[in-house]
């Protein structure tokens, strides 16, 4: 809902997403680090499925050890990406809205 008195100001919510958004994209070491844990996380899942599908026999004990592996894998992609978009998207969103 849009103020009546300035309908070019923004409603606050907008304001702190901005706000935490333009924080995010300064913090480069964090965003480097969230990547490099992420794909850490992310390749050591494929390991454990790879793992689990050729030394393992078929078993219960091998279709979760591999569901732990898929955890492994989304866990550490969405980690991955944010810390992706963060030194990406979120430098070009920085540069669009800076203020100087």
């Amino acid at each position: 809902m849009m103020n009546q008195k300035n309908p070019q100001q923004q409603p606050e919510d907008d304001q702190s997403l901005k706000s935490w958004l333009l924080k995010r994209a300064e913090n480069h070491r964090a965003n480097l680090m969230l990547l490099i844990i992420g794909a850490g996380i992310f390749f050591s899942g494929i390991g454990i499925i790879f793992w689990a599908d050729t030394y393992m026999p078929v078993s219960m004990k091998q279709e979760l050890t591999g569901l732990g592996g898929m955890a492994l894998v989304a866990g550490g992609g969405v980690t991955a990406l944010i810390g992706y978009l963060g030194l990406s998207i979120l430098r070009l969103f920085k540069f669009f809205n800076d203020d100087s």
